[in-house]
């Protein structure tokens, strides 16, 4: 495997840690198939490592460099609750304001919450609005149709109640950003952010992203045990929650400034205390199942404002990972020890990139470590089982010879929801055809009125299922969770 080797000042982090730090990547590069990935060290305001490994698209020789371009996916939050906490300290924002004072058309569909829900609220994962990822990653829609889309949702938890990750949320808070600074989001993270800390890489558009050298995604099918390239989508919509694109070589500037409480290089751009209220927890996240084995060293998790805050052995450890488009992406923080790290890695196994950081983590700590390897490769196994697992109890309680209630005919149609928009279900001699936006899938009848939906590639795996009115006619879908509407003759006329 080609790699590209920058090794800079080492001060603070011992230099045994300094020389197994390309092992560390090696090993998780062979360990979990990775195509490429890079990693940069940060401790007492100083680059102590960087380094590249691997090639940006797999078949190919050309290798990732630090300046090569990932997806930092929704470490991209942090900089968005940055830039809401940069005008907090001038005074133009405050976290306990209403939304609704900077983004009028945003409403949530209790009316309790409506009336109450804050900047603090949205940033901190803590509407009771469950994630309908599919509102902006199926969908055509713009940033406010996707904002606009979430009005008739029922929450699924009590307001302000419980941890739920919301991904639109931070769409709306980048729109909080432009409605305060009276300029677009990607403009103010540019000119506030990106420019003062010399990430000239750094970039937020799909044309940018397209004409400067960058990795490829990829994503790998453990049935197979085989990487494959993972088809690029362009998410502007959702860009304040996830769609800045970097390297390692400015993301180090990045985590210098985040270390630095608001300084880089002598220059003030915003206090330590706004800074600091973004590191500082607001909402409790309950660590149950496998997240209890992925977090042995852990005993309490929190989110803070576009940060997870938690204990790693003894320590504070302020983080956030992303995921999109077959790129992963680790920051790490470590304030009391003047470090942090970021990983990025072009293939779509989130506890790769875990392994990683906490193996860089115990080097910079200096005290006890594990083979974090080995650890999340048996709780990738196990997950993986466990969703085998539902499937196969899914199977055993099918009902086996049934029929669908009507002939297929009598399925297809024009569907509506008020927040998922139109579905519509096509016949032909293939059988139906589920179409939702970008969306088109096949389905299979499971029993009854229940179709399967599957596109493995998109992790779209739905039971979607049809209901009759009483005069025996198709009257509705259940799809994502949510109910569609058929729309009759009369009203299609």
């Amino acid at each position: 495997m080609r790699r590209i080797t920058f090794i800079l000042l080492f001060i603070a982090v011992p230099l045994s840690a300094q020389q197994n730090f390309d092992k560390l990547a090696t090993d998780t590069l062979s360990a979990w198939k990775i195509p490429g990935l890079a990693v940069a060290v940060v401790q007492n305001d100083r680059v102590v490592y960087m380094n590249a490994f691997g090639v940006k698209e797999i078949g190919k020789s050309d290798p990732v460099t630090p300046d090569t371009l990932f997806e930092i996916a929704s470490t991209t939050k942090a900089f968005t609750t940055t830039a809401v906490a940069m005008l907090a300290d001038q005074k133009k924002v405050d976290w306990d304001d209403s939304v609704h004072k900077y983004v009028e058309y945003f409403h949530l569909d209790d009316p309790c919450a409506d009336s109450m829900v804050t900047l603090r609220d949205i940033a901190s994962h803590r509407t009771g609005l469950s994630r309908h990822d599919e509102l902006w990653d199926y969908t055509d829609w713009n940033r406010e149709q996707v904002i606009r889309s979430v009005a008739p949702l029922k929450l699924t938890k009590s307001f302000r109640s419980t941890y739920q990750y919301q991904n639109i949320m931070f769409a709306l808070a980048g729109e909080v950003v432009a409605a305060a600074a009276k300029m677009p989001w990607d403009e103010f993270v540019r000119t506030h952010i990106f420019d003062p800390l010399g990430m000239t890489h750094t970039r937020t558009s799909f044309a940018d992203w397209n004409t400067t050298a960058h990795a490829v995604g990829h994503r790998y099918d453990s049935a197979t045990q085989r990487v494959s390239l993972e088809p690029y989508i362009d998410y502007t919509r959702i860009a304040p929650a996830g769609q800045i694109k970097s390297c390692v070589r400015d993301m180090a500037q990045w985590l210098r400034f985040q270390l630095a409480g608001g300084t880089i290089d002598g220059k003030r751009l915003i206090s330590a205390e706004a800074l600091e209220e973004t590191h500082t927890p607001q909402t409790v996240i309950r660590i149950e199942g496998l997240g209890k084995e992925a977090n042995p060293e852990t005993n309490l998790e929190a989110y803070g404002l576009g940060w997870v805050v938690q204990d790693y052995r003894g320590q504070t450890l302020v983080s956030h990972a992303g995921a999109i488009n077959g790129f992963r992406t680790q920051v790490a923080l470590l304030p009391k020890q003047n470090a942090g790290m970021v990983i990025m890695e072009n293939i779509g196994r989130g506890l790769s990139i875990v392994a990683l950081r906490n193996e860089i983590l115990d080097r910079v700590l200096g005290g006890p470590t594990r083979d974090w390897n080995q650890l999340f490769l048996d709780i990738e196994r196990k997950s993986e089982a466990e969703g085998q697992t539902k499937k196969k109890e899914r199977e055993a309680k099918r009902h086996l010879n049934t029929t669908p209630s009507r002939e297929l005919q009598a399925y297809a149609g024009t569907y509506t929801d008020p927040a998922y928009g139109t579905a519509t279900v096509t016949n032909d001699s293939s059988g139906l055809t589920l179409h939702y936006y970008r969306l088109n899938v096949p389905l299979t009848h499971f029993n009854y009125d229940t179709f399967s939906a599957s596109i493995p590639e998109e992790d779209v795996d739905e039971q979607v299922q049809f209901a009759l009115g009483p005069d025996g006619e198709v009257k509705a879908m259940t799809l994502f969770g949510e109910e569609f509407t058929k729309k009759t003759m009369n009203a299609e006329r």
